[in-house]
């Protein structure tokens, strides 16, 4: 009796770790699939593939500001945001220095124009903002589960081909994230 007793109370403490393991995974796997963790790298880190590709045409003209070794699902790649004046792009590459493929345009199928700006397809134009500017929208899901748990590090208007959203960097502890919002704080796939 002593020892089913024991046996039970050991099954009931697994029983409820797993439930709590279980419930931290739901959160952790709600911030991973609503965003791409990116984790920043000095730009002198990339690989040699991506800085010879850079100093070629059509990007020798634009100035790397941010590198990022980025994991979006089971896909890896090296996220490089540009600038050139007032205009800012994210470039992607895999780690031998080719375009990314990423929902189904890679940057290769529209690259830049012979007048050495970005097409519309190409990348995606982001303009910084103040975390303050972002819509009262966005701000409320901010400070709600899973995301009030990240700080806010970034906000972006961000124009890609035809579709507009916000770009929310966000950081807890030293994880890194971008979450993707419209003005109405639903995200954006």
């Amino acid at each position: 009796m002593k020892k089913l007793f024991v046996a039970a109370i050991v099954a009931f403490a697994g029983f409820s770790a797993t439930q709590a393991q279980a419930s931290v995974n739901k959160a952790a796997i709600v911030s991973v699939q609503d965003s791409v963790v990116k984790t920043p790298i000095e730009v002198s880190a990339l690989p040699d593939a991506i800085k010879t590709v850079l100093a070629t045409d059509p990007y020798k003209d634009w100035t790397p500001t941010a590198a990022f070794s980025v994991k979006d699902g089971d896909k890896a790649y090296f996220q490089v945001d540009v600038k050139k004046a007032e205009e800012t792009a994210s470039l992607k590459f895999d780690a031998e220095g080719k375009p990314v493929q990423l929902a189904g345009i890679s940057t290769a199928q529209a690259s830049m124009t012979n007048e050495q700006s970005f097409s519309v397809q190409d990348s995606v134009v982001k303009t910084p903002i103040e975390v303050s500017a972002l819509p009262d929208a966005i701000k409320t899901v901010l400070a709600t589960d899973p995301y009030k748990a990240w700080t806010p590090t970034a906000a972006f208007s961000v124009k890609d081909g035809d579709k507009a959203y916000f770009q929310v960097d966000v950081k807890k502890e030293e994880e890194t994230a971008s979450l993707k919002f419209d003005a109405e704080g639903k995200p954006v796939e």
